[in-house]
């Protein structure tokens, strides 16, 4: 694992993790059900100052979008808290033992008393604005293949609403989500490589995980990572979902970063600039590009503007094949429109050519200058504009300090600004809780190493042993560790039984704790080869003692009976031992399911060598 502190990198990680309890505030379910809703709350947000006075700049940013927002509440997962149309109840005890447990684990130091702020959030998804959240540790670490990295904060905070629907100017958030509690915890700057990055993330999450206390599945844990290079912006990418990926997306965004400094160090060679914004509609009026003849017919405006020493720059490759001009273009998609055509594209492609000429004459461009356009509605296409002229001239400093999206391709889009200090200010609604001796006096669980030692002790491969300890069976399988079956057995039907019918189109996930509990408690009971059917019935639905009466045991006297009526008398004369490859197949399949491959092959062998014995004699 390469080292690239000394090359400028730094890197720090925020986790978020929901904890398997009730809501944090009130008493509703933290489940997600499938319902529909009862009833819908429509809102706008605008920003407030935090306690220094000022207003963040992060959320003046989502108020001029000038969004809407709609919620929609649920039976049995939303209640008057999640609307904010009551003050929140008492913070849920299980979660902040549970969040000083895991300060604790990581060796943070616990405040005498933990005190909620609020964190201005305009984006719509809290009802409120603003999200509760308090620090339970400060201080911690964590030791990594690569050294010791710095704990800045454990917080226990409530989790957001979820997106059910996105439009240009609303988005419809579901309260289901609203309110579960979650873990934040953030590192220092001490990570040395994205594959450092990853590494640490593994750890936080399985340090998570061993408290028995956290949610499992997709999205119950996402994770932030803030990254810079020498010259470089501290840039926030966040909406990671999978592990496997949060090395090569903190790769792309090196290069990113590279990249933008090197065309920083052109557009400072060339004395760049950016000018308009100018309505140019009439430019386009009879254009062959049906795309913008449509939209002109539908009242919509054409915006030019001029990046004066852009030329060759909009068309680098910035990451991956993310370009130059596409990295402006995230900054106009903000505001709703689909992007923008500028001339470091083939313009004969877009039958624009003639177009672009005017206005290069109008604009008095010169070679090294570009024209950009973006087509909308009058304001839309202005601000759109006018957003991507300002991203351009952020340009010729360097880096922008930013919040960013991960992508499925690896690359990431503009979010919004990086947050600061002045979001905070302080929760009125609920007391200093002050930090107990019986707060405190938490037990440390038995960390996963020590549970992969117990069970190789217990007779696991250390392969299985790591990969038990990594998958959803985990406390099934603890639970069954005393169970007089072979846990090797036991370890190889949860890892890849279950699997390989997951990939048969078998839908497992209905597989149900208790059930599969009771299938190991009377493994003995179950022919290797009726295992899968077994799993089959469960999975359908049906109970243990139901799947097990679907199939019916065969005793040795009917096992022997089938084979003396299948066994062939001359085969066996003429090649003796070695009949016994032709003959296990038939028998096989007529008993399959009834009993199990190794009696069988015990007692075909006998009737073999006392067939043979007797012609002998």
């Amino acid at each position: 694992m390469k080292d690239l502190s000394s090359e400028g990198f730094k890197a720090g990680i925020e986790i978020h993790q929901r904890l398997d309890t009730h809501k944090l505030f009130c008493n509703c379910s933290s489940d997600l059900f499938e319902e529909e809703p009862v009833d819908i709350i429509e809102r706008t947000l605008r920003p407030v100052a935090g306690e220094t006075g000022e207003i963040d700049r992060a959320a003046l940013f989502e108020s001029a979008r000038e969004r809407k927002f709609k919620y929609f509440c649920y039976p049995r997962t939303t209640c008057l808290v999640e609307a904010d149309e009551e003050p929140p109840h008492d913070v849920n005890e299980y979660a902040l033992e549970t969040a000083i447990l895991i300060a604790k684990m990581l060796n943070c130091d616990i405040p005498d008393e933990i005190e909620f702020m609020r964190k201005t959030v305009i984006d719509g998804s809290n009802t409120s604005g603003f999200q509760r959240t308090a620090i339970v540790g400060l201080n911690g670490s964590l030791e990594t293949s690569l050294g010791k990295i710095g704990i800045t904060n454990v917080s226990l905070e409530e989790e957001a609403a979820q997106i059910i629907e996105k439009e240009e100017d609303q988005i419809v958030y579901g309260l289901d989500r609203l309110g579960i509690p979650l873990i934040e915890i953030g590192t220092s700057p001490d990570i040395k490589s994205p594959e450092h990055v990853r590494e640490v993330a593994e750890k936080i999450g399985m340090l998570l995980r061993s408290t028995g206390k956290v949610k499992r599945g997709i999205g119950t844990i996402r994770q932030d990572v803030n990254v810079s290079i020498k010259g470089g912006s501290r840039v926030e990418i966040k909406g990671f979902q999978e592990l496997r990926i949060i090395d090569k997306i903190v790769n792309g965004e090196i290069e990113r970063q590279k990249n933008l400094l090197e065309i920083t160090e052109v557009l400072k060679r060339r004395n760049a600039s950016a000018s308009g914004v100018i309505d140019v509609t009439s430019v386009f009026i009879g254009t062959k590009n049906n795309m913008i003849s449509k939209l002109i017919k539908d009242d919509k405006r054409v915006f030019a503007f001029k990046l004066n020493g852009f030329s060759g720059l909009l068309s680098k490759k910035i990451c991956f094949e993310k370009t130059f001009g596409k990295e402006l273009s995230d900054y106009a998609k903000i505001h709703g429109v689909k992007g923008f055509i500028h001339s470091d594209e083939d313009l004969s492609s877009y039958n624009l050519t003639k177009e672009f000429t005017r206005l290069k004459n109008s604009f008095k461009a010169k070679e090294n200058d570009v024209i950009g356009i973006v087509v909308e509605e009058s304001s839309k296409a202005k601000k759109a504009s006018q957003a991507i002229m300002n991203r351009a001239e952020m340009a010729l400093e360097g880096v922008p300090e930013e919040t960013r999206r991960a992508n499925p391709d690896l690359t990431t889009s503009y979010l919004r600004p990086l947050p600061g200090g002045a979001r905070m200010y302080p929760e009125t609604d609920i007391r200093p809780i002050p930090v107990t001796k019986e707060l405190l006096d938490v037990k440390i669980p038995e960390s996963f190493d020590e549970k992969k030692k117990r069970f190789i002790r217990k007779g696991l491969s250390e392969e299985q042993a790591d990969q038990i300890i990594r998958s959803p069976h985990l406390s099934l399988f603890e639970e069954c560790l005393n169970i007089k079956a072979n846990q090797k057995k036991i370890a190889n039907i949860l890892l890849s039984d279950i699997k390989d019918l997951k990939r048969q189109g078998i839908d497992t996930d209905k597989l149900k704790h208790d059930d599969l509990k009771n299938m190991f408690l009377n493994l003995d009971k179950i022919p290797k080869e009726s295992i899968e059917d077994v799993l089959i019935n469960l999975s359908k639905g049906k109970t243990f003692e139901e799947s097990l009466s679907s199939f019916k045991p065969m005793s040795i006297l009917e096992l022997d009976n089938l084979i003396d009526d299948l066994i062939d008398k001359d085969l066996v004369k003429r090649e003796g031992l070695q009949s016994f490859k032709k003959l296990m197949g038939p028998v096989m399949a007529k008993v399959r399911g009834k009993i199990d491959g190794e009696t069988v092959a015990k007692r075909l062998n006998k009737k073999i060598q006392d067939l043979l014995n007797n012609d002998s004699d």
